[in-house]
């Protein structure tokens, strides 16, 4: 019976910390808001960005890094380069439909690293591509757009009354996978835009996670 009661416990732990934070409705005259809001963290077109990355691996380990990333909304197409801070280039990929690596050295030679970073930019720079399941706001009225993928991961699109924002990825039972947060400055920043964040920083969550901090250097749009 003593095991039975304990196992139930267990459950009940595990069903609380996998749950989604709940949302509010909205009355249909707040949609377009809404909407709008959801979009900002996304930019429009195509840019290039010029980051330095602060990265924090498992186990504590930090390095510092430069990130080049070209990405296309209109085709959801993504160009990376990651530089030493001296200019040196560690790897270099893009994805069109298909991923291809044109350099890769130690230790960011792996193909599982390139398809992960990939994800990570995407997660971050595209909007999501399952549909809305649910919207309205936060209990601490923050709006939010919440989208389902093909794989029944959740993407939460969360933006805030300081116009800062959130993006929390869950795996398929709820559980947190990815936060990405998303920093912008009262002045606009370096890029005179106001949705461009100055710092973004991504949180991959597990025993094997890590975290990037990523302070924008240069933003530029680019012809198609």
């Amino acid at each position: 019976m003593k095991r039975i009661c304990l196992l139930f416990i267990v459950c009940c732990l595990i069903i609380s910390c996998s749950s989604l934070p709940k949302v509010y409705q909205l009355g249909r005259s707040a949609t377009p808001e809404l909407y709008q809001k959801c979009s900002s963290p996304f930019p429009n077109g195509k840019w290039q960005f010029l980051h330095s990355i602060e990265a924090t691996m498992p186990g504590g380990k930090k390095g510092f890094i430069m990130g080049l990333t070209v990405i296309s909304a209109t085709d959801k197409s993504v160009r990376c380069v990651i530089m030493s801070i001296e200019g040196f280039v560690l790897f270099d990929a893009q994805y069109d439909h298909r991923l291809i690596i044109k350099r890769r050295v130690a230790p960011f030679d792996s193909e599982d690293f390139a398809k992960g970073l990939m994800k990570d930019i995407r997660l971050i720079f595209f909007k999501p591509p399952g549909p809305l399941i649910e919207s309205g706001v936060l209990k601490n009225g923050s709006f939010i757009c919440r989208h389902q993928s093909h794989d029944d991961r959740i993407v939460d699109i969360i933006v805030h009354s300081d116009h800062c924002w959130e993006i929390r990825q869950y795996t398929h039972d709820f559980r947190l996978f990815r936060t990405v947060k998303g920093y912008v400055a009262k002045n606009a920043g370096p890029t005179g835009q106001p949705g461009i964040p100055d710092r973004i920083e991504l949180t991959s969550h597990g025993s094997s996670g890590y975290t990037l901090v990523m302070n924008l250097v240069e933003a530029i749009p680019l012809t198609q």
